[in-house]
């Protein structure tokens, strides 16, 4: 369990216990033992994730409701498990950015703030202004793993100026233990350093990966103390569904 077992309430943003709609949980049964392993290191609260990337992933907002609303029977049976909701982590190009102004995408609960995956070998400046149009019609942006994107291994500031223009950064936790390797790793620890992250999540597409989750949650919470942990875990997700970024 992650520290003394006492801290619970944690809300995932970013989780693939859906099977069969992309490269997430294999099966039915992995999903929900997923969920299992989420909830007992402290989350009661997961929200899917399911990707909608053109070309890789041809997802529109009905087929991910409908995998979703498959899975229900097999939750409800089922004891032991977090809330569930149910969102996707949506690759930022030219048709789903489109999708995002006609409301056609899936945001997070509530609607007011919507999970993103970028390309991350570059951030052109249309970013920015794309981020900051978001805004205005009242969704924030939420950057899925930057830790991950190698132009922010090269300069952490270009994620900075992103978040100033009002993005929030999520943190995929297993990177803290090199789950992506050495690089991801060090990028994961100079942006939680540099108080970067506005949340943390899972990101897990399978039963093991929850073991990677939870020896990050340790790292965060033996270097910076529980209070962090609640802070990633708890005030940070609960903001960002708000639509808002806790300080």
């Amino acid at each position: 369990m992650v520290r003394s077992g006492c801290l619970r309430g944690f809300v995932d943003l970013h989780c693939h216990f859906v099977p069969g709609i992309d490269d997430g949980a294999p099966s039915e049964e992995e999903g929900l033992v997923m969920l299992e392993r989420l909830h007992a290191i402290g989350f009661s609260t997961v929200v899917a994730t399911p990707h909608m990337r053109p070309g890789m992933f041809d997802n529109e907002k009905a087929d991910l409701v409908s995998a979703f609303e498959g899975m229900q029977p097999a939750l409800r049976s089922r004891s032991g498990l977090p809330e569930v909701a149910l969102s996707s982590e949506h690759f930022f190009d030219d048709v789903v950015y489109q999708r995002l102004l006609a409301g056609a995408a899936l945001p997070y609960p509530g609607g007011r703030a919507v999970l993103l995956e970028f390309w991350g070998n570059e951030f052109p400046e249309t970013v920015q202004h794309r981020v900051f149009d978001l805004r205005q019609r009242g969704l924030l942006t939420v950057i899925a793993h930057p830790e991950r994107y190698r132009c922010f291994w090269r300069s952490p500031e270009i994620l900075e100026r992103l978040v100033d223009s009002g993005a929030a950064a999520l943190l995929d936790t297993a990177a803290l233990v090199g789950k992506y390797g050495r690089e991801t790793k060090r990028c994961a620890l100079e942006l939680l350093e540099l108080g970067v992250y506005h949340a943390a999540c899972s990101d897990a597409h399978r039963v093991e990966d929850v073991v990677e989750v939870e020896k990050g949650m340790r790292v965060i919470g033996e270097t910076y103390g529980d209070d962090e942990l609640e802070y990633l875990f708890g005030r940070g997700p609960r903001a960002i569904l708000a639509g808002e970024r806790a300080e």
